[in-house]
């Protein structure tokens, strides 16, 4: 009876994290397709390299606390309270700043456009989608995936019912103002229940947390990783604008936004596992399974969507759209089955707190990946960022694979305790 409700718990929450995720990520498809519609290329490119800057910005300044979150709040207990709020303002105050010195110091001269007082509100918008990411974690580890779900298409609800009137403003950066104003809302709502409500019924339940020492080691390997991954996916439609104009990162847009779904797809069935791992079971191979088998419908689904309807999929936004973006969607499509095989492999590094392991890992994948799209964007255009992907993960998920083979046979997972 144990193992089947912690299968079930395990499934209900990652069908629920999946559900978060296709329904937001088809949202914003609609999001984008409909802004095509409505604005120029020009526009479209300029707000989606703002809201690429203002993601990186914003997970840079989480110190990759989603994951710090999802790995010890399981067994925290009366003392995760202290953990979330420590973080939070932690996240808050680093936002700030470096959403400051993005701003002020020129480097956003390109993205940011308008007086002190457009400069001040993209400031104050890295901290609320920073922490609007991190309620998502806090609310998967303590088993309250469905309020992700909620949450999530809630905003993508809202953000698209905002688009068309914002996009008449006549101050500008309507497009980037339809998407911060629902996580202002989201992030106030979400953090009042989780305070007055949900974490007041841990206050007399006993839980640990590791040293400070071997802590700060396991936040700063989770930061150093984050870093990378986020980087990697929020640095390409920067580079894309750099070398090809924005135009041609409207035509990106989708593609990427359809490959980072995916990946976070991925990343969803993984954080169930590990939030269901940490609860007393002696059946970590079942719960492998499982995670096995819903990894294996997210890579089918990948395959279906990405290679056989990229063209029905991207004619949706436009001809333009699926003229130049079509290949580039098929081989994000492609690299699906190397993905999953190499989040398995990260997931294992996880359970094991080997974060140092993973942050070089994702290191050499980010490089990888950017120095490949920067040499092939002059020749290829957009295409080359398709090719330099599916290159590095067919290569990481080679390497990986007899690493994950020798781990498994070693026997059980490590408990996530």
């Amino acid at each position: 009876m144990r193992l089947l409700r912690g299968r079930r718990s395990m499934t209900f929450n990652a069908m629920s994290l999946i559900t978060a995720t296709v329904a937001t990520n088809a949202l914003g498809l609609v999001f984008w397709t409909v802004a095509a519609r409505l604005g120029s290329p020009g526009i479209v490119g300029h707000a989606a390299a703002a809201i690429a800057a203002l993601t990186l910005l914003a997970t840079i300044s989480q110190l990759n606390l989603t994951n710090v979150f999802l790995r010890l709040l399981p067994t925290a207990g009366r003392l995760g309270k202290r953990l979330i709020a420590r973080g939070y303002v932690a996240v808050v105050a680093l936002s700030l700043a470096v959403g400051a010195v993005y701003v002020f110091s020129g480097l956003g001269h390109k993205v940011v456009q308008g007086g002190l007082v457009a400069q001040a509100a993209f400031v104050a918008a890295v901290p609320l989608l920073a922490v609007f990411a991190l309620q998502d974690s806090v609310l998967t580890a303590l088993r309250r995936a469905p309020w992700v779900a909620a949450e999530n298409i809630s905003f993508a609800t809202c953000k698209l019912a905002l688009l068309p009137a914002a996009l008449l403003l006549p101050i500008g950066g309507g497009i980037v103002i339809s998407w911060i104003a629902p996580a202002a809302i989201a992030v106030l709502v979400v953090s009042a229940l989780l305070f007055r409500r949900l974490l007041q019924g841990l206050e007399h339940t006993e839980g640990t947390l590791p040293g400070r020492r071997r802590l700060m080691s396991f936040v700063a390997g989770e930061y150093v990783t984050a870093v990378w991954a986020t980087a990697t996916t929020q640095l390409m439609p920067l580079i894309v604008v750099w070398r090809l104009g924005p135009t041609q990162v409207a035509y990106f847009t989708l593609p990427w936004l359809i490959s980072m779904g995916i990946g976070l797809l991925l990343w969803n069935v993984a954080s169930a596992f590990v939030v269901e791992l940490a609860s007393p079971h002696e059946h970590s191979e079942a719960l492998l399974r499982r995670t096995l088998i819903l990894w294996a419908g997210v890579v089918a689904a990948a395959l279906v969507a990405c290679v056989i309807a990229a063209g029905p999929l991207l004619s949706l936004a436009g001809g333009a759209y699926a003229a130049n973006g079509t290949e580039l969607l098929r081989l994000i499509g492609c690299s699906a089955p190397f993905s999953a095989l190499v989040a398995l492999y990260c997931t294992l590094m996880w359970i094991d707190r080997r974060v140092w392991l993973l942050a070089a890992f994702q290191a050499a994948c980010g490089v990888a990946l950017l120095t490949g799209t920067l040499v092939l964007l002059p020749h290829l255009g957009l295409v080359a960022v398709g090719w330099a992907n599916l290159g590095v993960q067919a290569v990481a998920a080679a390497v990986t694979a007899p690493l994950i083979s020798r781990r498994l046979r070693t026997g059980l997972l490590v408990e996530a305790r």
